[in-house]
């Protein structure tokens, strides 16, 4: 079996001995080629757990005022605390000790007739539940794999992430990261002309999170053969007679058979081509002998078939690698090789390379953290965050937001209007892109904006410059979303159109967003609510137990909200839906189409709220008359602010933030306020920082 040596591995990685390879049945259809990928390999050198703490002061505090309800015999709500395991590092019941923490931080438990531990035993328990938490963050531990998933992000430790500074970034270990399926459809038909027919066998992860996560791929042999038939296909429209590439072409001329040097000036040529990057001189040599023990089996043509085949299933073309290579530091911490730095900053914007960071990389110049924020900044620079030149920069937007989501959900047209979900996606994209363009107090601005577009959208003229224009010309009644009059007519001067500071504020009442989270025929308060908890006060919420009837009652002449209150107000249901109801509930305010409403049944719509369970001083117990005095507590929050970042590194990373990333996310959340609030300098922090640039090697010991 012929395989990619490791010896363009760094030294680091080679010392681990480990490989994932292709299924024997995927390799068996090419008959004379394997690929060796390289792996994901995990650090487990977190602190030891404090059995002995737990045994002297914590489960006494359980035995004296817990285990009375939550033993093995008697266990209320389903919850035994008599068999819990101390150990966190285990994972099995770090789930329940985060909910026993949280009820002790919100006095929930014990119950109010029963008797409570004084404030030192509840500060004890509390005290060793999050020493033990913090073990379970560092980098590199994996206590369960689901909390690798972006909808866990929010489990790592927010006051540590933002009050604590380390000695230095603490990285993660060297990953292997699958293509997300949009670089693999716009890489591989740009590698043949006029093929057709290719399949993308990547699939993507569905639902309201971040997408492209490092931990949520990988190739099975569904995806294998797809892929692997692409290959094929590429490989031979690049030694066709239709192929612009004579020196591909020459390796299957019936005239004559290619000497070595034809075969090696192929080599370069195709990594060019297909990797961005000439060979290593061991690729070289390694593909060469390659070549010839193919064409000893098979002949020369088939033999350069094969070679470009390979070439095409190299770890490089179907993954990113993020390895690092040179000598460790006192830490051992490598820096990203400046190919993986071009190619990872090219992915974290777009999804093609990138030719300005492959030359920067080829001439040296993203050797330092300094290097990379200049060209990041370049990239950014100006109106260009806003064009398709990073496409990733909206599509952050998209899935913060999840607003497209709006298309999904089908409604029926509204009596006496329309419901145009297209267009008021199209339209809140363009309130976002204005707001970009403006680069000042963004997350703010998002949040309060008065100001909206109403069937305009940013376009190129003739001169390729970017102005204002008419959306889509409608003989329909589109603005009926934004209850406008009904003789209201599109003019470029209007435009943005200025709501009531009590009627819209920002993203949240944006129709777009607010079609999104509903129903077909209802609101949805309880995602909203979820939403406003996960992604703005970087709160958890668990998932809808196993077997509960989620449905809301219908009843005639009964409100929204009252008759969701008869679904939530047992006790079993309450204790989740205290997290969600009180801030999804200001958003009633608005029908499922997104109209402002005053009346829901024919009552006067209860659109208060209260922002609670938050741990945050300058927060917790407000109550709102509605949703826009809650956006604008929410947009002055500085604990928003910084949740807001976190969002922003985990898509730009590809993963979730670990309590190593301490640094880099005060200096990212530090840099934003100091440039008054724009995405553009925060994208360039964080691409520029420790965490994206350095990986840490496992099992390294510190002199």
């Amino acid at each position: 079996m012929f395989s990619s040596s490791t010896s363009s591995v760094p030294p680091h990685m080679k010392r681990l001995g480990v490989s994932v390879v292709f299924p024997t049945s995927v390799l068996g259809k090419l008959g004379i080629l394997a690929i060796v990928f390289l792996p994901f390999v995990s650090m487990a050198n977190a602190d030891e757990p404090d059995l002995a703490g737990f045994k002297a002061h914590v489960e006494p505090v359980l035995a004296k005022y817990c285990i009375d309800c939550h033993g093995v015999d008697l266990a209320e709500g389903s919850l035994s605390l008599e068999s819990i395991d101390p150990n966190l590092l285990r994972g099995a019941n770090l789930e329940t000790w985060r909910q026993v923490e949280e009820q002790l931080q919100f006095g929930d438990m014990p119950p109010e007739d029963a008797d409570q531990p004084s404030d030192a035993e509840r500060s004890i328990l509390l005290k060793w539940i999050r020493q033990e938490k913090l073990k379970t963050q560092r980098p590199g531990v994996v206590t369960d794999e689901k909390l690798l998933l972006p909808e866990f992000g929010n489990y790592v430790d927010h006051q540590f992430l933002f009050n604590q500074r380390l000695p230095r970034v603490y990285p993660v270990p060297p990953r292997i990261w699958r293509l997300r399926p949009e670089i693999y459809d716009r890489q591989m038909p740009r590698l043949a002309e006029k093929v057709s027919d290719l399949a993308n066998g990547l699939n993507v992860a569905d639902g309201s999170n971040f997408k492209d996560y490092a931990s949520n791929y990988f190739l099975d042999e569904a995806a294998t053969v797809p892929l692997l038939n692409n290959a094929k296909k590429i490989a031979d429209r690049m030694v066709s007679p239709q192929s612009k590439d004579k020196a591909l072409k020459a390796l299957v001329s019936d005239e004559t058979v290619p000497d070595e040097e034809s075969v090696l000036i192929a080599i370069e040529l195709a990594f060019r081509k297909m990797l961005s990057r000439p060979p290593t001189e061991e690729e070289r040599l390694r593909f060469f002998a390659f070549y010839n023990k193919a064409s000893e089996i098979g002949g020369y043509q088939l033999a350069a078939r094969s070679l470009l085949t390979a070439i095409l299933l190299q770890p490089e073309v179907l993954y990113r690698q993020e390895l690092g290579n040179g000598m460790p530091d006192t830490y051992g911490r490598v820096r990203l090789t400046q190919i993986e730095t071009a190619y990872a900053l090219s992915y974290a914007l777009t999804n093609e390379r990138l030719k300005e960071f492959l030359e920067a990389a080829e001439q040296g110049t993203l050797a330092s953290n300094e290097d990379v924020a200049d060209v990041v900044r370049e990239r950014l620079r100006d109106q260009s965050l806003l064009q398709d030149k990073n496409a990733r920069v909206m599509e952050f937007f998209r899935e913060y937001f999840n607003y497209p989501f709006a298309n999904e959900v089908f409604k029926d047209h509204p009596d006496g209007g329309t419901h145009v979900p297209n267009q008021l996606i199209a339209d809140l994209e363009t309130d976002i892109r204005d707001i970009l363009r403006n680069d000042k107090d963004v997350l703010k601005r998002l949040l309060t904006s008065r100001k909206y577009y109403v069937n305009a959208i940013y376009k190129q003229n003739k001169d390729r410059q970017v102005v204002l224009q008419l959306g889509v010309e409608r003989k329909q009644n589109y603005p009926t979303a934004f209850g406008l009059p009904l003789d209201w007519k599109w003019s470029l001067e209007r435009q943005p159109i200025s709501f009531r500071s009590d009627e819209r504020s920002g993203v949240l009442t944006h129709p777009a967003w607010l079609a999104a989270w509903s129903g077909n025929f209802d609101n949805h308060p309880v995602q909203r609510g979820k939403w406003v908890r996960t992604h703005l006060l970087g709160g958890t919420v668990p998932d809808v137990p196993i077997g509960v009837d989620a449905r809301v009652p219908e009843k005639e002449h009964t409100s929204f909200r009252n008759r969701l209150t008869m679904a939530t107000s047992a006790a079993e249901c309450w204790r989740c839906h205290r997290k969600m109801d009180p801030l999804g509930l200001p958003f009633e305010r608005y029908d499922h189409y997104g109209r402002f409403q005053r009346l829901d049944a024919g009552q006067p719509v209860d659109a208060s709220g209260e922002i609670t369970r938050t741990g945050i001083l300058e927060l917790d117990g407000k109550k709102v008359a509605g949703p826009t005095e809650m956006m604008d507590l929410l947009a002055n929050s500085d604990h928003v602010e910084q949740v807001f970042v976190r969002h922003v590194f985990r898509f730009f990373m590809g993963r979730n933030e670990t309590l190593g990333d301490a640094n880099t996310l005060q200096d990212a959340h530090k840099i934003y306020r100091d440039s008054g609030g724009s995405f553009r300098a925060l994208v360039v922090s964080l691409l520029s920082s420790d965490s994206f640039l350095l990986r840490q090697i496992p099992h390294h010991s510190e002199d």
